[in-house]
């Protein structure tokens, strides 16, 4: 019986935790206008670079 209890407690506090958060507007990736947070050094694996920091484009 204490199980159902918690359990019921559980998900009452996950439902209510979860509808107060999805009414937040979704933003995914660099957003128009705005800059990239930091400089892009890739660690190459394979290739001429390989084991070098380098970016390649």
């Amino acid at each position: 019986m204490k199980y159902r209890i918690a359990a019921g407690v559980f998900a009452a506090a996950a439902l209510m935790t979860i509808g107060a958060t999805a009414g937040d507007a979704l933003k995914s990736g660099p957003q128009v206008g705005k800059g990239i947070p930091g400089a892009f050094h890739p660690l190459n694996v394979t290739g001429g670079q390989a084991g070098k920091k380098h970016c390649l484009v």
